[in-house]
């Protein structure tokens, strides 16, 4: 069996010619499909099977019954005047023109999708968005923006058809920034040679030659001083006729290298700029792919920015109309940006100050919503990984943390993705499509010496496919099934493909020659690399091992199998390396994914938070507010994962929706640069103690938990007393965990009688030379000597990593309780957090690993609740707080700052209460959300 793809192109075409002289509106639903089709047959007079006439109906549902609702945008000036609006019907789209043809004709996008993208995303949003280039603004002008795609979800189509729009509109310059990595900023060449320029720019080609938009062999009006053979080198003398004298427009497609940025820079101003001015007084288009990978600011200090986020600043403030927009699908660094900056114009940060869109997403795109959420669509094509197992004693089992010269066995289940990746060609060949690239992935290790290690086990288990292939797959299913290997394949077909539509023996007949042609490469950015070349009309099959350069902006042609075995800790990462979403058309029930079964949950969350994400930009258009004004939030409930890296979030902080503390604890892990605050906050907790002791309780050095050290304790302090502590103390903002507010509340509010007393301890220190009198006893004070300050934010860091305290202060109060003993409560919780830990992770709890601190009290009952005061000896970390240091603790006097703990057991009658986290801007905490949501509520009931 199989389609007669050219018989099936024919009628389709004869189709689409129908629905173009009905005029049919983008609605065409299923019977006006099967109408036209019927007509076809008709009016063709060549029989057609039925598996044809099915192809031919995808095919047309994909081009005119997809849809994507307009994106949504937050402006900084939503008065401002809609220049290009204005001047629309005066300007000729020719770049458009040719790149929509392009698009439906050549890459087969749908209309639907091409109208959205040209007459909402470019016509009514960015084009407005950015500078009028025909405007005199007077002075130099910068405008900042970010666009949110999806992962693998058309954004360079998008910023190609935004580069042809500029140029139709006067725009002569357009730099484009790739990633760091050579392959990424190649492929990007090539898709703008394609879509906008028309020819190939590379060095060895004589007169160009025609690609994409350029093969309807009119004049062509774009040129770009990089190729696909090398980024921009600074050694074409080009340049100086290129600006301002000729009408062509000009493209650079570059690396966020910072040899390469400083090398244009310089080009641009010896040779174009004004010798007074040192600006060249042209309109600029500078668009930022991948804009949260190297470009964003991580310097600890505002004011001295990093060396590429610095040197793209200063690129974009060589032109006086300079625009800056950021293209990505993992926004959460670029939200975090401090929007507050004392610099001067010519050194401003990449915030997103003047826009921030997130675009349509097509109905026929496969993301994260469709595949991880357990009811999801897609949700059975994931293969949990099993077999890695951890590193034992022989070195042979794969897992996470291997060296960077492992080389041992890797996981059986490996093998069955290999094969699973022959059979989907085969059957992606029996349903006529032969000419479309095949793609797989194996993603399991970041280092270049395993990868090429992979690659030579890749290659073996191929070449013992290829010979079972060929000798001993025959006609007679018993003889063949003796083969191991080919019992093994027929075992993947049927978990996997056994309702594909095809009998065993269709498939098996087609493997060989699916599969035959298969090339294995390792791709990284290394200098070795191997190259993924996908030719025009030629079908390449090809399982690409790699790491980086597979996780950042490089698409997988037809990707049908993934075998993705990482931890990453951070949203954007593990977002960037699921190349596997984007549009599987004609293969959609083909595609699997081989995973951790944790990260398939982390990709679940992940795609929560990013849908929650896009809620809140829809709130804060409908509030009419700016990018600068409204706190952006992004959740991160995850106690593994990071929204991105540490540094790229020095100005975010945690915000924390509470509906329950039970089996929890929380701590103030920054505390107020703020010596009355300080004073305050010791005077509470002394007082405290105080009120305790005038009611008989004893205040006096006890042992606690499993033979740990003593520690002056209060036991049995009634609830309310802990309730009119927190509410007198002055937490930063920062400590969001241990909001105040929402603690009293809880507390106040739960009638539950498991948290009616508890105890509160008082964790010193080892070191003399700091004591602090708590009603007379002398109490050591935790020393801190990494802490950070933050004056201007009022914030004192506890520790580079924001931990106040360590992971088993939470075993001070458990004691003998219930008729069972200390020790057998601390060692039944660490058997239940094991169990947890192993279900989760799908791997063995390493027992030499600490456990950390909220162990104590989720898997832990038989205990009161606890609260610890942490009285502390603050010591900087950096050499040029010194001065400040010393200025507090003289203003301390003998009074140590505070910071403390609340751990409260597990509650099996409340678990029903949740609790959501999320990272927050610098902005966001300026806002009453709920005020907000109120104030909207009211306006659309009126």
């Amino acid at each position: 069996m199989g389609l007669d793809i050219e018989k099936v192109a024919m009628l389709t075409g004869m189709v689409d010619k129908l629905v173009q002289m009905k005029h049919v509106d983008n609605a065409l639903d299923e019977s006006v499909v099967e109408e036209l089709i019927q007509k076809a047959l008709f009016i063709s007079d060549v029989p057609y099977s039925d598996d044809e006439i099915a192809a031919v109906k995808r095919d047309i549902a994909y081009k005119y019954q997809i849809q994507a609702r307009p994106g949504q945008s937050i402006l900084a000036d939503y008065e401002q005047a809609n220049w290009y609006d204005d001047r629309k019907a005066e300007i000729q789209q020719n770049f458009w023109t040719r790149y929509k043809n392009y698009l439906i004709d050549e890459k087969h996008f749908s209309p639907n999708v091409v109208s959205t993208l040209g007459n909402d995303t470019l016509d009514q949003k960015l084009m407005n968005y950015i500078l009028d280039p025909k405007a005199d603004y007077g002075k130099p002008v910068l405008k900042r923006g970010l666009i949110i795609g999806d992962v693998q979800s058309g954004k360079t189509s998008t910023y190609i058809g935004f580069i042809c729009k500029a140029a139709d509109a006067g725009y002569k310059v357009f730099i484009l920034l790739t990633g760091t990595i050579e392959s990424l900023r190649k492929q990007t060449q090539e898709r703008v040679e394609e879509g906008f320029i028309g020819i190939d720019m590379s060095a060895n080609t004589t007169g160009g030659k025609r690609v994409g938009v350029g093969l309807d062999n009119k004049p062509i009006h774009a040129m770009a001083l990089t190729s696909r053979a090398s980024d921009f080198r600074g050694n074409s003398n080009k340049i100086a006729m290129s600006l301002g004298k000729d009408k062509d427009a000009v493209v650079f497609v570059i690396k966020k290298n910072t040899t390469t940025l400083t090398k244009l820079t310089k080009w641009l101003i010896d040779l174009n700029a004004d010798p007074r001015t040192h600006k060249i007084d042209m309109p600029m288009l500078m668009i930022d792919d991948e804009a949260d990978n190297a470009s964003i600011n991580t310097s600890s200090d505002k004011e001295d920015p990093t060396k590429i986020n610095k040197l793209i600043r200063k690129l974009a403030d060589v032109f006086t109309k300079s625009n800056y927009v950021g293209f990505t699908a993992t926004p959460f660094a670029n939200v975090f940006i401090d929007p507050e900056t004392t610099e001067k114009m010519e050194t401003h940060d990449l915030f997103p100050e003047d826009f921030i869109v997130a675009l349509p997403t097509p109905s026929n795109y496969i993301g994260p919503t469709r595949i991880f959420p357990k009811d999801a669509e897609f949700h059975s094509q994931l293969v949990y990984i099993t077999d890695a197992g951890r590193e034992e004693e022989d070195g042979y089992s794969f897992y996470f943390k291997h060296k960077k010269d492992w080389k041992g066995k890797l996981p059986e289940s490996m093998t069955d993705a290999i094969y699973a990746f022959y059979l989907a060609n085969a059957i992606r060949d029996l349903r006529g499509d032969q000419r479309e690239h095949r793609s797989m992935l194996i993603n399991i290790s970041r280092f270049v010496k395993v990868q090429k290690y992979i690659k030579e086990i890749v290659e073996k288990i191929h070449a013992e496919a290829y010979r079972s292939l060929k000798y001993n797959l025959s006609s007679d299913f018993e003889l063949s099934m003796k083969d191991p290997v080919l019992n093994r394949i027929y075992k993947v077909w049927q978990s996997q493909y056994e309702k594909c539509g095809f009998t065993w023996d269709e498939v098996a007949a087609a493997l060989f020659d699916a599969m035959e042609k298969i090339q294995i490469k390792v791709v990284n950015s290394s200098r070795s690399s191997e190259k993924l070349e996908y030719p025009k009309n030629e079908s390449l099959r090809v399982i690409a091992i790699g790491g980086l350069a597979l996780s950042r902006g490089l698409t997988l042609e037809g990707l049908i199998i993934s075998y993705f075995y990482r931890n990453t800790c951070t949203y954007d990462v593990l977002m960037q390396m699921g190349r596997w979403f984007g549009y599987r058309r004609g293969y959609e029930d083909l595609f699997r994914i081989w995973t951790h079964k944790a990260s398939a949950e982390w990709y679940a969350e992940i795609a929560d938070a990013t849908e929650k994400l896009k809620e809140d930009m829809v709130l804060m258009r409908d509030l009419g507010q700016k990018p600068r004004d409204f706190g952006i939030r992004v959740r991160n409930n995850s106690t593994d994962l990071n929204n991105t890296a540490y540094n790229k979030m020095r100005n975010a902080t945690d915000e924390f929706d509470v509906s329950s503390y039970f089996g929890s604890i929380v701590e103030t892990p920054y505390l107020r640069f703020d010596v009355e605050a300080q004073k305050n906050n010791f005077r509470a907790v002394t007082d405290l103690v105080s009120e305790c002791l005038s009611r008989g309780y004893r205040f006096e050095r006890r042992a606690t938990g499993s033979g740990r050290k003593g520690r002056y304790v209060l036991s049995d302090v009634p609830k309310e007393l802990i309730v009119e502590l927190i509410d007198r103390l002055s937490i930063s903002k920062y400590s969001s965990y241990f909001n105040t507010k929402q603690i009293s509340e809880f507390l106040s509010g739960c009638t539950d009688a498991s948290i009616d007393v508890f105890d509160v301890a008082f964790m010193d220190g080892e070191s003399p030379d700091k004591v602090a009198d708590v009603c007379g006893q002398k109490i050591t004070c935790v020393e801190r000597k990494t802490c950070i300050i933050d004056s201007e934010l009022d914030r004192l860091s506890i520790g580079r990593k924001g931990k106040l305290g360590g992971p088993g202060d939470g075993l001070v109060g458990i004691v003998d309780f219930n008729g069972k003993t200390a020790e057998e409560i601390i060692e039944n919780a660490k058997a239940s957090f094991r169990k947890f830990y192993e279900k989760e992770k799908g791997v063995p709890f390493d027992k030499t690993r600490v456990y950390p601190s909220e162990t104590w009290f989720r898997f832990v009952v038989d205990r009161k609740p606890l609260l610890l005061i942490y009285l502390i000896d603050v010591g900087v970390a950096e050499e040029n707080q010194k001065k400040q240091e010393a200025e507090f603790k003289a203003a301390m006097g003998n009074t140590p700052a505070v910071g403390l703990a609340l751990g409260l057991p597990r509650n099996d009658e409340e678990a029903g209460l949740t609790s959501t986290r999320y990272k927050v801007n610098r902005v966001y905490n300026w806002f009453d959300r709920e005020e907000m949501e109120d104030i909207l509520a009211e306006g659309r009931e009126e």
